[in-house]
């Protein structure tokens, strides 16, 4: 089941010593008092988590022109980005596909738009910047806590909390790119406190984001990157009836505007421009209870989590039918002590998913249920030195049936300076709703062949292992973890009638691929004297498809990133680095290299008073255009980007 953020009254872990590195976490790796949840669904130390975890907090994101959650954690170790087509990007983690990853804001799940929407990367802006209080980012598999989709890892948004004063802040943003378009403008509002003083508070958010679309510079008809038009906004009411309990009503909405321009395929003679537009409206409701016994400790919890999609296109062009999803879920967590070393966590969480969509030629409607059921148990065989924790979840799918999910990691505090950890985990990913339907019959390639699902595909699984260590040494931190992931039953489309003849060629989805991702990340960061302090971190990635004996396209071999930053009374400053080394892309069955590029960036801040503080800064200092460096890149980086910001706390 979920984390959600601390219960009152709980007893929380005390400070962590060490923070998973990267040059967005320079600061916090000095200040190494992280508490996380994300990892055990409990409140606990960083350096006792059993998981690679990286954490992103407030500071970090305020700090820089953050878009959305891809902008947050782009330059952790072990994220890549892929195209999502339509201009838009996807997260991987450890070289695994965006429908690997589970992504949470609290705890909750957010509709995996990505398995059932082409191109989708609607998960990524749900929550504005304004609303967040930090990122938590597991890389490994954690289905033996929360079950499909997060055989890869987790991004659990962890949202800012009601708070016993009031306490409110503003946000203002605008930027600019060096070319045409781009431009960007932001504004958020966030307030929280007590309505009645220990018994009802009252947390409320708005944000409106407009960014203009990017014309291609090659071809200024079409978009290189889409324009958005976005505004959300949330309330959740707090209300504590007595000490040991406490009941959280949240209601959060969001309607999002896309929109490019692009032209049909075909000869040229024959294309025609047009306008695609994908109006997007996300809204969660959610009751949640707490409740902090003597003996144990109970969450539970209900909640709605929906999504509308309609597309638009201009010059007549025929649209993508409206598309609908769905996901109802309930769930429990009772957490207790069994002796002085044992610590269990019990619960079960009911989901149905629900998706209307053109797709399905004959109802229109797909559903289905999940009953779920987990344990954990946190073993502390060596007080305050190590302690071991074992997992496991029973998913029990409709349609296909039931899936363990086990997992075992270490943690040896070795001395009051470096941690060693290392673990097994398993994960797995139910096949969609799309690929599981009988009555699911789209075109692809372009209309170039019809897919249709296949009842009897069987969960996409991962085996993961793991080896680290962490550590602060002074005013030195460093981390290094070496990982395998080998999965099996991956889901891909294979032609099974009238293959290679255009509009007759008829694909299904099948278990066929499997692959095994090989890494290493490392990173560390100084505080060096006169205010400045400087991190890094680099990603290596062996990824390989095992059936053809070959490198897995679209994951950099080698990522290197890099930060510099200084503070020194009301000024601060840094400077950012990130090289993406070179990686393969599949152009009609052969494997083709898209070079490497890097990406410089910079930044001021000038804090007027305790209240507002002035922010200025260079995204994409020198301009790194990928379409000038290769045809291949299928997806644009935003240009030299100038903006100017303030955060206003009153």
């Amino acid at each position: 089941m979920p984390a959600t953020r601390p219960m009152p009254r709980a007893t929380l872990a005390g400070l962590a010593v060490a923070i998973t590195l990267s040059p967005a976490l320079a600061a916090e790796t000095r200040a190494i008092e992280e508490i996380v949840v994300t990892a055990t669904a409990s409140e606990q130390r960083l350096r006792d988590a059993p998981a690679t975890m990286s954490v992103i907090t407030r500071d970090r994101l305020v700090e820089r022109p953050v878009r959305d959650v891809l902008d947050a954690v782009r330059e952790l170790p072990g994220i890549t980005l892929t195209s999502a087509a339509f201009t838009r990007k996807r997260i991987n983690i450890r070289g695994m596909d965006n429908t690997h990853s589970l992504f949470l804001v609290d705890g909750r799940r957010v509709n995996a738009s990505a398995d059932v929407i082409a191109h989708s990367d609607f998960e990524l802006g749900w929550i504005p910047t304004e609303a967040i209080e930090r990122i938590e980012v597991v890389r490994g598999p954690m289905s033996s806590l929360y079950g499909s989709e997060a055989l890869g890892g987790v991004i659990n948004v962890i949202t800012r909390p009601v708070t016993d004063r009031w306490t409110s802040s503003a946000s203002a943003s605008w930027g600019e790119t060096s070319g045409p378009g781009g431009r960007d403008t932001q504004v958020g509002l966030y307030a929280a406190g007590p309505v009645m003083p220990d018994v009802l508070g009252l947390r409320v958010f708005v944000n409106r984001d407009d960014r203009k679309e990017t014309p291609d510079r090659a071809d200024p008809a079409i978009s290189a990157i889409e324009g958005r038009r976005a505004t959300s906004g949330g309330a959740t009411l707090s209300w504590t009836p007595a000490d040991q309990h406490r009941f959280d009503f949240s209601l959060q909405r969001a309607e999002d505007t896309r929109e490019r321009n692009t032209r049909t395929p075909g000869p040229p003679q024959s294309a025609m421009e047009y306008t695609f537009s994908d109006d997007i409206t996300r809204q969660q409701l959610d009751v949640h209870y707490l409740g902090d016994f003597e003996r144990f400790a109970v969450e539970a919890g209900a909640y709605r989590s929906r999504l509308d999609r309609e597309n638009r296109r201009s010059q007549g062009q025929i649209p993508t039918p409206p598309t609908q999803l769905t996901d109802d879920i309930a769930e429990t967590r009772v957490r207790f002590d069994l002796g002085p070393r044992h610590f269990f966590t019990l619960g079960g969480e009911y989901r149905r998913e629900e998706l209307d969509d053109g797709g399905f030629v004959q109802t229109g409607t797909e559903r289905v249920e999940t009953r779920s059921l987990f344990i954990q148990d946190m073993i502390e065989l060596a007080p305050d030195q190590l302690s071991l924790t074992l997992g496991a979840r029973l998913d029990d799918h409709q349609r296909f049936g039931s899936e363990l999910s086990p997992r075992a990691y270490l943690i040896w505090h070795a001395s009051d300076a470096v941690t060693l950890r290392g673990g097994y985990g398993e994960g797995f990913k139910a096949p969609t709703l799309k690929q599981l339907s009988t009555q699911f019959s789209t075109f692809g390639g372009g209309g170039r062949f019809e897919i249709t699902g296949n009842p009897d595909l069987q969960p996409e699984t991962s085996r993961s292992l793991e080896i680290g260590a962490l550590g602060n040494l002074g005013a030195m931190s460093f981390e290094a973890t070496v990982f395998q992931n080998t999965l099996r039953d991956l889901v891909q489309t294979a032609c099974f009638a009238n293959c290679g003849i255009f509009r007759q060629e008829r694909r299904t989805y099948v278990n066929v691929a499997e692959a095994r991702i090989r890494g290493l990340e490392t990173g560390a960061s100084v505080a060096l004297p006169y205010g400045f302090d400087v991190g890094g971190n680099y990603t290596y990635l062996d990824a390989r498809d095992r059936e053809l004996d070959a490198r897995l396209a679209e994951r950099p071999r080698h990522t290197v990133t890099a930060r510099l930053g200084w503070q020194r009374g009301a000024w601060s400053a840094h400077t950012r680095a990130q090289r993406i080394g070179s990686q393969l892309r599949n152009v009609q069955g052969q494997a083709l290299q898209k070079p490497h590029y890097s990406l410089w960036h910079a930044g001021a801040a000038f804090a007027l008073n305790e209240q507002v503080t002035i922010r200025a800064g260079v995204e994409n200092l020198f301009n790194e255009r990928l379409a000038e460096r290769s045809e291949l890149f299928d997806f644009e980086e935003r240009g030299r980007f100038v903006y100017l910001g303030t955060n206003l706390n009153f």
